[in-house]
């Protein structure tokens, strides 16, 4: 499992503008029957899937109805269920199997993404998943994992959405977590007890799930892994053949935002 910070620059910048209402040389589409929205952004090697947020009145009842229901070869939430098959049938039409695809999303987005993952997994190559601040979604019974190129979750220390619906239902047995702690240094897949003593009070679990702490947090997160893994000048090269994708595969408004970041943090280069 390789930490991708362009990949995860990618998935952070599209979850965030899965909230806007347009998005410059994006595929828009969006069910008028259960309000989801989702924006295809297709690059020279790679296409973006990123599914927008609880955001109005219809969401929130997605979020409610909690009965889980078979859908997408497993088990899972029924709410998360309708409102991703009310758009499954048109973001399947621009899905290129020949490509690399990352699918992403924020919230209610983080879920809807995973459904996606599920149902492209075993029929299609180089599926990656990234989502923040995702709820459960699929029946706790179910352990068969997915086969991804990547899999990977971010958590924010006290979180509460990421925390449920826990009744039956439990976070994905092949993910890797970016846990994000607001105790002590982040981690990669934590214990249950880190996660316990991490909680805070009820403000903090509400303001740990806004995106824009995870965009800070995800920030943080790569300056610390740049100086672990890359501590010297001499290691420029090896940085840039762990990259996953190229920044030609970026758009100019996430290079500007990966460049704010290059230069905190100072980034080798992905070119």
């Amino acid at each position: 499992m390789k930490l991708d910070p362009v990949l995860l620059n990618m998935a952070c910048s599209w979850a965030m503008n899965a909230y806007k209402e347009k998005n410059k040389d994006a595929i828009k589409i969006e069910s008028k029957w259960t309000s989801t929205t989702v924006y295809i952004a297709k690059r020279k090697s790679i296409d973006v899937i990123a599914f927008r947020g609880t955001q109005q009145g219809r969401d929130w009842l997605t979020d409610a109805f909690v009965m889980p229901v078979p859908y997408a070869g497993r088990l899972c939430h029924g709410g998360f269920a309708l409102a991703h098959k009310s758009v499954w049938k048109e973001v399947k039409k621009h899905i290129d199997p020949q490509k690399r695809t990352l699918i992403c999303g924020h919230s209610l987005g983080g879920a809807l993404a995973e459904l996606s993952a599920s149902m492209l997994n075993g029929k299609h190559d180089n599926i990656n998943l990234i989502t923040f601040g995702k709820p459960n979604v699929f029946f706790k019974g179910f352990k068969k994992p997915m086969k991804l190129d990547n899999q990977i979750s971010c958590v924010q220390g006290s979180d509460m959405v990421a925390r449920v619906p826990r009744l039956c239902y439990g976070p994905s047995k092949s993910q890797t977590m970016l846990y994000f702690s607001n105790a002590g240094p982040d981690y990669i897949d934590p214990s249950k007890d880190i996660r316990v003593a991490d909680r805070g009070g009820l403000k903090d679990r509400i303001t740990d799930h806004m995106m824009d702490g995870y965009k800070d947090r995800l920030k943080e997160f790569l300056r610390e892994q740049k100086k672990e893994n890359y501590p010297q000048k001499k290691d420029v090269s090896k940085c840039e053949e762990d990259l996953l994708i190229s920044k030609n595969d970026l758009s100019k408004g996430e290079l500007r935002e990966l460049k704010r970041i290059e230069d905190e943090i100072d980034f080798p280069s992905a070119d």
